[in-house]
């Protein structure tokens, strides 16, 4: 009988701590839209705080485009280095007060310019705080790699408006405001992903899966996310695509669905040649399936200095091409849009 029972424990105990580590992990990701000032030129942040480490981009207001930070936040102690095509541009190290404010100095990666910098949470914006929740799992099984990982968003809703629950409530496909709710959800999709490919033949491969959200865009009327996809289940690649949520904030309505909503005439010549010659300027025609008969996208985004067109993966060339993306200002596009287009107002800016 005593060895009976001991024989139960250790059972207990060994699926105990499988099922322990096969427990998805919950983290959190806050999302801040910034306003300040290095020296007396003035910038607009991105600031995404998770634990101890700070990511994002900036952009001054004069020249709108982005610039990509990341570094730590450790005891209210700031350190962050920027990056402009994956090349460190400067430094900012400084202090988080107790009214929370960023402050300190910036300075050029040789040294030779410094300035003080000053930034904090805009909340003349209706939305400016938003949280990214995220359930990931790695297990290894039969020296079988599983991992995967997924995003959702709760949007701050301090004044409880409708508009913004809906928001809420459509960009991640949760369908939940409640954040213990949302975090079950998670969890539960990404076991039911775990224990089918545990169970079926696609154990032999590794398996990745990913969701990524994060804002491209925010201003007081809309906000876009870019939403960042990527599979593998064995085979020779994975695949991964890129695509845009836009929303009109005052409604909680998605726009942006479609490029009818944003381009007058798609068949434009002069639109047209543009479009040619910037897929041009990384691509040579042959990359193409048929260069001659390439669209102007249906996906979009919005950036601070204009749209953004993307081709998913497969639409207009092969895989080794990947998503294919290119950026038009907005002066270059404005002579296009349409005149009662929801976006128009950027283009007067």
């Amino acid at each position: 009988m005593k060895v009976y029972k001991c024989f139960c424990i250790l059972i207990f105990v060994f699926y105990s701590s499988i099922l322990f580590s096969q427990s998805p992990k919950i983290s959190y990701k806050n999302f801040y839209i910034c306003n300040g000032n290095i020296g007396e030129s003035e910038i607009y942040m991105y600031l995404y705080v998770y634990g101890n480490n700070v990511s994002g981009k900036y952009y001054y207001k004069d020249i709108n485009q982005f610039i990509y930070i990341k570094g730590t936040l450790i005891q209210n102690e700031l350190s962050l280095e920027e990056r402009v095509n994956n090349r460190i541009t400067g430094y900012f190290h400084g202090y988080l007060s107790e009214d929370l404010v960023f402050s300190g100095e910036w300075s050029s990666y040789d040294g030779n310019n410094k300035y003080n910098f000053k930034f904090a949470n805009d909340k003349r914006y209706p939305i400016n705080n938003l949280e990214i929740i995220t359930s990931s799992l790695e297990e290894d099984f039969d020296n079988k790699k599983f991992e995967s990982s997924k995003d959702a968003i709760i949007i701050k809703n301090e004044k409880s408006l409708n508009n913004l629950d809906r928001i809420s409530l459509d960009v991640d496909g949760a369908k939940s405001l409640n954040k213990e709710r949302m975090e079950f959800l998670l969890n539960n999709s990404v076991m039911e992903e775990y224990h089918s490919w545990k169970t079926s033949s696609y154990s032999e491969d590794d398996f990745y899966m990913k969701k990524e959200i994060n804002v491209s865009y925010l201003d007081d009327k809309i906000i876009s996310f870019s939403i960042y996809n990527y599979s593998y289940a064995g085979g020779i690649h994975g695949i991964y695509n890129s695509s845009s949520y836009i929303y009109l904030i005052s409604r909680g309505e998605r726009i942006g669905n479609n490029l009818s909503e944003l381009i007058e005439n798609k068949n434009d010549i002069e639109l047209i040649n543009l479009m040619r010659k910037k897929l041009l300027r990384n691509y040579t025609d042959k990359d193409f399936f048929d260069f001659y008969s390439i669209e102007l996208s249906n996906v979009f985004d919005i950036t601070p200095s204009g749209i953004k067109f993307i081709w998913p993966l497969y639409k207009i060339a092969g895989y080794a091409q990947g998503i294919i993306e290119i950026d038009f200002t907005y002066l270059e596009l404005k002579p296009f849009i349409k005149k009662d287009s929801k976006f128009l107002y950027l283009f007067d800016k």
